[in-house]
Formats: structure tokens, C-alpha cells, sequence
């Protein structure tokens, strides 16, 4: 089940539901522009040495000095003032390169809260897609709460995942030859709010 904009409202009946709902075209193509032009000026400037880009690789957290660029976070003032209430972790920018290995099953995982974060859990997680996300590109695969089935979902530019923070999940396996970019925005309770269906 997908979501509209115009009709947010329903995202905490549909995030207790299913554990997730998408909104379309939420980010503006200007804003997303903007974040891939900073990422790539980035690269132009500073380059990319072998180890660097192995850590990335390794901890699927790119440009983790540009995470709180202003291009970067301005991706979320986009969202619906729901999905901000809580207290911002550090941005995620994500970038997940064609795959060189064959099929393989996928390992379902569900994000673990930051040790600062003092037994607070995460209200809301929301994907922001940057580019097309979909199964042949690494796209996101979710198992919702009311089937418990693997669904691999097909986000297009400027479209919101949100995601209910017990919801498993997985990227799947980039067999397209262009790399798929995403930005995770995570926030934790500020105290007695529960998370955006509690």
C-alpha cells in the first residue's frame, strides 16, 4: 500500500499495518540535484582514495563529513512535520554501487539506536531516494507486518520511505550498471513521545 502526500493522516494506521508507507514525490528534484551536485563536487575536489572507499563500502555510510551539509539535511525540512518531531541522528547518505557477485538470499535486518541515544528508540526512520530505487538496482526490500513476506519496493527520485523502526529490511543486489544514492534520516524520541504509531 502506498501513500500520497495528500493523505498523511493515514501513515500511522498504515506504519502499524504494514510497518511502512511511501510518499511520492515528497523532495523536490532542485533539492535533490543539489545534494548529488555537493557529492560529486566532493569527489572532484578531494577525490576518492582505495581505503576510503572501502571503509564506505564496508559500513554503508558515504561522505560521512558531508552528512550535515546544509544540501544534505535540507533534503528532510521537504518531509511532513510529523515524520521531524524527535531529535535528528546523524544523516545517512548511502550509495550502493553495481554488485559483482551472484544471487544470493537476503539477511533481513532492523536498524540498532546509536549508544548515545540513552534506552530512547527511534520514532521514525525515513529513506529519501535520490534516484530510481527498484529490485534490479539494489531497491529496498521490506517484510511487512501483515504478510511477513520479503516485497521489494520501486521508489522513483524525490519519494519518502517511511519506515516504522521495528520494520525488517534489506538492500537487495545492484545488477544495473548505475549506482543507486539514498539518504536515511533517523529520529529518536525526545522523551515520553513513543514512535509515530505509538
Amino acid at each position: 500500500m502506498t501513500q500520497t502526500l495528500d493523505d498523511t493522516h493515514r501513515l500511522a494506521p498504515t506504519l502499524a499495518a504494514r510497518g511502512f508507507a511511501v510518499l511520492r514525490r515528497v523532495v523536490p528534484i532542485y533539492a535533490v540535484d543539489g545534494a548529488l551536485r555537493h557529492l560529486h563536487r566532493d569527489l572532484v575536489v578531494n577525490g576518492l582514495p582505495a581505503g576510503v572507499l572501502g571503509s564506505w563500502l564496508w559500513s554503508a555510510h558515504w561522505f560521512p563529513h558531508l552528512r550535515w551539509d546544509p544540501p544534505i539535511v535540507a533534503l528532510a525540512w521537504f518531509l511532513p512535520e510529523e515524520l521531524r518531531k524527535g531529535e535528528m541522528c546523524d544523516p545517512q547518505i548511502l550509495l550502493q554501487p553495481p554488485d559483482d557477485y551472484e544471487e544470493q538470499p537476503l539477511q533481513s535486518h532492523v536498524d540498532e539506536v546509536p549508544a548515545w541515544a540513552g534506552g530512547r528508540q527511534y520514532r521514525t526512520i525515513v529513506g529519501v531516494a535520490l534516484s530510481p530505487a527498484h529490485e534490479r538496482n539494489g531497491g529496498l526490500v521490506v517484510w511487512p507486518y501483515d504478510t511477513g513476506e520479503a516485497e521489494p519496493l520501486e521508489l522513483e527520485t524525490g519519494d519518502a520511505l517511511v519506515m516504522h523502526p521495528a520494520l525488517p529490511h534489506s538492500s537487495g543486489l545492484n545488477c544495473e550498471g548505475a549506482i543507486r544514492y539514498a539518504v536515511y534520516f533517523r529520529f529518536l524520541e525526545r522523551g515520553d513521545e513513543g514512535a509515530l504509531t505509538g
